[in-house]
């Protein structure tokens, strides 16, 4: 027995001790750089949300925007039907033109006497009737050409630009007697200039020009 025990004893002493390793501490710089990881992936990833809903928000408005330019290019395309079937459409009431507000109208005679023809475009439906006495042009035109088509015709004399608008109604009762009475009606706006050309404004329902007859020559009319 006595010997059982001292063999296990000598046993014992002759197997060496097993150490395991220590776990290496995790060190501060490695810490910080995860830190750093961490931060960009979550700002990169706030960054991409961010510029997806700023992307969205101005896709919206765009649509509306567009959305909101058809539906008043309808509305004035129905109220110039109106006009030209004699209020025989599905709209609820019969297209009567109107003047603009006074300002408007100055501003319209003001853009012609200063040669600034640009402004007119603000103040003109998405599509005007132009007309130029006694020949084919022009028609059916944007806004953007109708002020072109003005642009030329009051640029082939620079004299051209002194219009006046403030007629004797003797005159625009002759005009309104004319062969071309359609372009002179009481809302028309109508200037003379001194080399003799005649420019008249007519507007829609919603007080746009929707029509402008130019002549070369009072005498035409």
């Amino acid at each position: 027995m006595d010997r059982d025990i001292k063999e296990i004893e000598q046993t014992e002493k002759s197997e060496p001790i097993k150490q395991f390793p220590l776990k290496k501490s995790v060190s501060g710089k490695h810490i910080i750089a995860s830190i750093i990881i961490l931060i960009l992936l979550v700002g990169s990833t706030s960054g991409a949300y961010i510029w997806r809903d700023n992307q969205a928000i101005n896709f919206e408005k765009t649509q509306a925007d567009e959305l909101l330019l058809k539906q008043q290019t309808i509305l004035e395309l129905q109220t110039q039907l109106a006009g030209y079937t004699g209020g025989a459409t599905n709209s609820p009431t019969a297209c009567t033109e109107i003047a603009p507000i006074a300002s408007t109208i100055e501003n319209i005679k003001a853009s012609i006497t200063s040669g600034n023809t640009v402004a007119l475009e603000g103040y003109m439906a998405s599509s005007v009737n132009v007309i130029l006495a006694a020949t084919e042009a022009y028609g059916i035109q944007t806004a953007s050409s109708a002020v072109s088509s003005v642009t030329t015709f009051i640029s082939d004399d620079i004299n051209s630009w002194d219009y006046n608008f403030s007629l004797p109604a003797a005159t625009l009762t002759a005009y309104e007697q004319s062969g071309y009475a359609q372009y002179f009606t009481a809302t028309s706006v109508v200037g003379l200039a001194i080399n003799d050309q005649v420019i008249s404004f007519s507007f829609d329902c919603l007080g746009k020009i929707d029509t402008v007859f130019m002549a070369k020559s009072a005498g035409t009319l």
